[in-house]
């Protein structure tokens, strides 16, 4: 455990905390907490934004050191049973980009509404013009609000194309937003001391291994399986309003994906901050997506020798699932890793992995 100044710079290394928790999860801030004594001579040297950098090695499995996680020192809490107990929570880099908001006009072109744009384009502009170089005033942003030492990777204008408008939605959740229906994944990379690169991922955060990394009951990977799937609050049909009274109302309708003439749902969506047809098919198609017909299978990934964290799949990996009660195959991404350590050292750590559907 590497604890550095808010600058970067490395004033100690911790390997006799108590335990500690630490959470990794694909487009998400994840998070760190551990436990350390009181009177531990590095909590003296602890600043407002310190860098808390785990890393990790397993050499049972031939996995050497690596940065495992980075976050910034944002709380503290103290308790004293019989001695001082010191417990520290650090977010994930991402975090600082939930410190901005999209401070643009509504309306402003390939700032906060984009028109067929590429969704790596979106992501890295709203990066760049909010909490980037470009996020000043001159530029017309309603406040500087540029971060320093956050840069942003050359646009490759790769994922789906997409309309999108977010004026004053919070950075970090209008990128999650997107994400979901970007076509690939994005991150926030230390690049050095005090450096952070905002970066695009064309597909997922990970490696697609759906071709060898299969979870199945029948290979000891899977337990406690459950499966449910429900059409109560399904709906197909939005109909859209837009700005306007009465007749002179704008409307559009929308079908979600799973319509047809024996599966007909109406609901009504208010969309009347939007003018413009785009918009209001934009904003009638994200209604939908969130009345879909809802599936969930869930299962405890279990660690094998053949199937290991950290050596067979990583985090944003896609990977096939077997569902045992349906047969069917299905791709789904690693989303969350949650890693658990005792100060005994790495015999008591343990593995917990969440998957997300792609």
């Amino acid at each position: 455990m590497d604890f550095c100044l808010a600058d970067g710079t490395k004033f100690a290394e911790v390997t006799d905390f108590e335990w500690l928790v630490c959470m990794t999860e694909v487009n998400g801030t994840g998070y760190m907490q551990m436990q350390m004594r009181g009177d531990h001579a590095a909590i003296g040297s602890l600043e407002h934004k310190s860098h808390i950098e785990l890393w990790r090695n397993d050499p049972d499995n031939g996995i050497d050191w690596y940065r495992y996680f980075g976050g910034l020192y944002l709380g503290q809490r103290w308790e004293m049973p019989d001695a001082a107990i010191f417990q520290l929570t650090a977010p994930g880099f991402l975090d600082m980009l939930s410190w901005r908001i999209t401070a643009w006009p509504a309306g402003t072109a390939n700032r906060s509404t984009f028109t067929a744009a590429k969704a790596e384009t979106i992501l890295k502009t709203l990066v760049s013009y909010n909490a980037g170089v470009n996020a000043t005033v001159v530029n017309g942003r309603l406040r500087s609000g540029v971060i320093t030492g956050i840069g942003v990777e050359a646009d490759g204008a790769h994922g789906n194309t997409l309309d999108w408008n977010c004026a004053y939605d919070e950075l970090l959740k209008t990128l999650q937003k997107l994400a979901t229906v970007a076509g690939g994944d994005f991150d926030l990379v230390k690049t050095a001391a005090a450096t952070w690169e905002f970066r695009w991922y064309t597909g997922q955060r990970g490696t697609d291994r759906t071709a060898t990394v299969t979870f199945a009951t029948e290979r000891g990977n899977m337990g406690e399986p459950a499966y449910t799937y429900s059409r109560t609050n399904e709906r197909t049909v939005a109909i859209v309003g837009g700005k306007g009274e009465g007749a002179a109302r704008k409307i559009v309708v929308r079908t979600g994906t799973d319509y047809s003439a024996s599966n007909d749902k109406e609901f009504f969506y208010n969309g009347s901050g939007e003018d413009t047809t785009a918009a209001l098919n934009s904003s009638g198609d994200k209604a939908l997506a969130g009345k879909q017909a809802r599936e969930e299978f869930g299962f405890k990934v279990l660690q094998t020798p053949a199937c290991t964290y950290g050596l067979h799949y990583f985090l944003g990996d896609k990977v096939t699932v077997v569902n045992p009660f349906t047969g069917a195959n299905s791709m789904q991404k690693i989303g969350k890793v949650t890693l658990g350590l005792k100060m005994s050292g790495q015999e008591n750590e343990r593995v917990d992995v969440e998957m997300a559907t792609p």
